[in-house]
C-alpha cells in the first residue's frame, strides 16, 4: 500500500511541475512546441496558441524546449545551434557549442569544446565565464543556477556568474516560486545524509527529519513540500510545519472512481475512465470527452490528445487548435544541463572502471535475472512488451541491461497495442492501454555502458580508451589479440567509441562478444 501511495504521488507531482498553471520551479509557460508532423521524419515548431506550424520539417534532430523564444538543436556535426523563433533558418551563435541549458530570463549556460562553461545572453554574447572547476550547471531558476564541481559539491551562481551560495553541499535542487530549495550539506554519497531547506540567500530554514519523513520530490509546489509519513502523505510549509494539502483531490473527483487521475493545473484533472482519457474540472464536469487513449497538458489551456499514434492540439474544452497532426512532440523538460567542455581523463577512467569487476557490471552480477536487477521500481511493464533491454541513466553514464528473452508480455486475453501512444522520454503523461506483466525469470546477458564525450575536444575518447585499457588488469581482465578483454570468471569486455560516445560493453558469456567501432571525430 505504501509503495502504491508513493508512486501515485510522484506521478501527480511530476505532472504538476511540468505544465500546471500554478508557478513551477522554472516558471515557464510553453508557447511553442517541437513536433514531428504526420508523414515526416523531421522536426517542426508548433505555435501552441494559434496551432500554426512554423519552421516546417526544419531539423533532423529534435529541438530543445522553446523558452524565452529561444531553443537549440544538435546539427549534423553533433554540435549545438541556437535559434530564436523569429528566425528559425539562421543560428544565433557564431561559435561552436557542445552543450547548453534552456534559456531563462534571457540567459543560458553553454560550453565550447575544451573550454569552461560560460553564460550567454539571447544574442549569444558571453556574459561571464565560469570557474574551470565547475563540471555542470543547470538552467537558471529565479536568477539562480545549480552548479556541480569536480569535487562533487553543489552550489549556486547568479546570472552574472558570481557565486551566491558556496559549493559546499552534497546535493542541491533548484529554487522555486517561494525562493526555497532542498539541499544536503552531507557528502553526495552519504546514504544517511541530512536534508535541509534554505532560502535564496543560502540561509537554512530547517532540517528535514529523515527518520520521520520520506522525500517524494525535492521541490516545493504551491508553497508546500509533499513528503511521506508512515503510510500517508503530508505537506510541509517553508518552515517545516505540517499544513493542509493544497493539491487535495476534490470529493467529486474521488467519488467518480477513475482508474487514475493527475492534476493539470487551474482546478482541472486528466483522468482515465475505462480505457479512455479525458479532462474534468473540480466538480467533475467533463471538459475534454473520454475519446482519447492519450492526453497531456502543454499549457493551462492547451492539451495534446490522440486516439491512436497520431496526435492533435486541443484547447481545454476539446476543440482542435490549428490543423496540425503529429506523431511525436517534445514537452518542456527542465532537467537538461550544460557540461564543461573537457574532462579529467584519469578521474573519468577510474569512475567508469569502478562499475565493473570480474563478475559484476553496473551493480548487476553474473547469473542475475530480471528479478535481481533492481531497475523496475515504478516502471510500467506495458512499455517493455516485446523488448529485451532496459535503458537507465546511471550518472555519469548511461546503461542498458540486456536480457536473453522478452522483459514483459501481455496478460492473457489482451491483444498487443497496434501503435505507440507514448510521448518523448522526457515528458510525463497519463496513458491507458493493455495490461502487462514482467517476466522476472529473464536472464541477464550483459550490460552496455555509454559515456558521452561529445562536449569535449576530439581525441578525448581515444585517450580515455588507452587509460582504461592499461588499467583493466587491476579489474581482473586480460587483453586478447583481438582487442577484447576476458576474465577467469568467464566474463568479457569490449570497448570502442563513435559519434562522441565512449562505449564499454560487458558480456557474461565471452562467446557473444562483438567488436565495437573506433570512429574518431573530426570536428
Amino acid at each position: 500500500m505504501k509503495k502504491t501511495l508513493l508512486m501515485m504521488a510522484v506521478v501527480a507531482l511530476i505532472a504538476l511541475c511540468s505544465c500546471s498553471q500554478e508557478k513551477n520551479i522554472y516558471q515557464q509557460e510553453t508557447r511553442y512546441l517541437p513536433v514531428m508532423l504526420q508523414g515526416s521524419n523531421k522536426w517542426s515548431i508548433l505555435n501552441v496558441e494559434t496551432g500554426e506550424v512554423i519552421a516546417k520539417d526544419a531539423w533532423v534532430n529534435a529541438p530543445s524546449p522553446v523558452v524565452d523564444d529561444m531553443f537549440w538543436v544538435y546539427n549534423a556535426n553533433n554540435r549545438i545551434d541556437i535559434y530564436n523563433v523569429a528566425n528559425c533558418k539562421t543560428p544565433v551563435n557564431k561559435e561552436v557549442l557542445s552543450s547548453a541549458t534552456c534559456y531563462s530570463d534571457g540567459y543560458a549556460i553553454v560550453s565550447k569544446p575544451n573550454e569552461p562553461l560560460m553564460i550567454i545572453d539571447k544574442n549569444c554574447n558571453k556574459v561571464a565565464q565560469l570557474s574551470p572547476s565547475i563540471l555542470t550547471a543547470s538552467m537558471f531558476a529565479n536568477g539562480r543556477a545549480v552548479v556541480h564541481t569536480d569535487l562533487d559539491r553543489y552550489g549556486y551562481i547568479d546570472v552574472k556568474g558570481d557565486t551566491v551560495i558556496k559549493a559546499d553541499m552534497g546535493y542541491a535542487a533548484g529554487f522555486n516560486e517561494d525562493d526555497v530549495a532542498l539541499v544536503s550539506f552531507s557528502e553526495a554519497s552519504d546514504s544517511a545524509k541530512v536534508m535541509s531547506v534554505i532560502d535564496i540567500n543560502g540561509n537554512k530554514l530547517y532540517d528535514l527529519d529523515m527518520s520521520k519523513y520520506q522525500i517524494i520530490t525535492p521541490y516545493y509546489r504551491m508553497g508546500v513540500l509533499v513528503v511521506a509519513k508512515n503510510d500517508s502523505l503530508v505537506c510541509l510549509d517553508r518552515n517545516g510545519k505540517e499544513v493542509p494539502n493544497p493539491l487535495e483531490t476534490p470529493k467529486k473527483i474521488k467519488e467518480a472512481n477513475y482508474r487514475d487521475r493527475v492534476y493539470a493545473g487551474d482546478n482541472k484533472y486528466m483522468v482515465i475512465k475505462g480505457d479512455r482519457m479525458g479532462l474534468v474540472d473540480k466538480d467533475n464536469n467533463v471538459l475534454i470527452p473520454f475519446d482519447y487513449k492519450f492526453i497531456q497538458n502543454i499549457s493551462p489551456t492547451r492539451y495534446v490528445v490522440g486516439k491512436d499514434s497520431v496526435m492533435i492540439l486541443v484547447d481545454d474544452h476539446g476543440k482542435q487548435v490549428g490543423k496540425a497532426k503529429f506523431i511525436d512532440f517534445k514537452a518542456f523538460n527542465s532537467e537538461g544541463q550544460a557540461v564543461r567542455g573537457y574532462i579529467n581523463l584519469e578521474v573519468t577512467a577510474a569512475n567508469l572502471l569502478s562499475f565493473i569487476d570480474e563478475d559484476m557490471a553496473a551493480f548487476a552480477k553474473k547469473g542475475s535475472t530480471l528479478m535481481d536487477v533492481n531497475q523496475l521500481v515504478g516502471v510500467d511493464p506495458t512499455q517493455y512488451v516485446g523488448l529485451k533491454q532496459i535503458d537507465r541513466p546511471l550518472p555519469p553514464m548511461f546503461c542498458s541491461y540486456i536480457f536473453d528473452s522478452e522483459i514483459a508480455s501481455l496478460t492473457s486475453g489482451n491483444a498487443a497495442p497496434a501503435d505507440s501512444l507514448g510521448t518523448t522520454p522526457d515528458s510525463t503523461s497519463l496513458t491507458a492501454g493493455p495490461q502487462a506483466e514482467f517476466n522476472y525469470g529473464a536472464k541477464l546477458r550483459g550490460v552496455a555502458i555509454n559515456f558521452l564525450v561529445i562536449e569535449t575536444a576530439p581525441g578525448t575518447e581515444e585517450r580515455l580508451l588507452q587509460l582504461m585499457s592499461s588499467a583493466m588488469g587491476t579489474k581482473g581482465f586480460t587483453l586478447n589479440p583481438d582487442g577484447t578483454f576476458t576474465s577467469n570468471a568467464g566474463t568479457a569486455v569490449v570497448m570502442g567509441y563513435e559519434k562522441g560516445v565512449f562505449k564499454l560493453y560487458y558480456y557474461f558469456d565471452p562467446s557473444e562478444v562483438k567488436p565495437l567501432p573506433r570512429e574518431s571525430r573530426s570536428v
